[in-house]
């Protein structure tokens, strides 16, 4: 029987540390006794470090998505 390999996920502190095409996670922090939530799921398609900002194409809704790092955690799933 084959078993599933898990994710390896590791939070990017700086968008400098992204490149076009790398699979990430935008995580929203709900409270202090909770997990994080994730609410959005893509590739990076454009990285604005200057202004905390990266675009996605959201595997959810197949369209292009901005994520603000001032208002969620960003997370790179490899």
């Amino acid at each position: 029987m084959l078993k599933e390999a898990k994710a390896h996920v590791t939070r990017v502190r700086a968008l400098d540390q992204l490149h076009r095409g790398d699979e990430i996670e935008a995580r929203l922090s709900v409270g202090p006794s909770y997990d994080d939530v994730v609410i959005r799921r893509g590739r990076v398609q454009e990285t604005a470090p200057g202004i905390g900002v990266v675009w996605i194409m959201d595997h959810h809704t197949g369209s292009r998505k901005a994520i603000n790092t001032d208002e969620c955690s960003v997370w790179r799933i490899a």
